[in-house]
């Protein structure tokens, strides 16, 4: 039992940051087309030109994803590669070497 509790790790902030941009930026995402399609259904029913301006914030939705995955990709790999904060823990963990102070 207390195994199972000592393995359960909790979620940092970084990651609670970054899934939520995910999360929201689907969401404007999903609006954007809802919002979209419901435009070109008017302007049919109405024989109006289509208005296209609600794509306008797609680019900010997936800029905002983009730029969001790669800088969480780039603390990622400063993190877990040779000479970084994780991989140097866990490389001393494995050989049994007390964890450096500092």
């Amino acid at each position: 039992m207390n195994l199972i509790l000592q393995k359960k790790k909790k979620i940092t902030v970084t990651k609670l940051i970054v899934f939520f941009l995910f999360v929201n930026c689907t969401l404007i995402e999903l609006f954007t087309g809802w919002v979209t399609i419901q435009s070109i259904n008017l302007a049919k029913d109405l024989m109006l030109t289509i208005d296209y301006t609600p794509l306008v914030t797609l680019i900010g939705a997936v800029v905002g994803e983009v730029i969001g995955f790669a800088v969480y990709a780039l603390k990622s790999v400063k993190e877990n590669t040779a000479g970084g904060i994780v991989y140097e823990r866990a490389f001393r963990e494995m050989n049994g070497e007390p964890p450096a102070e500092g």
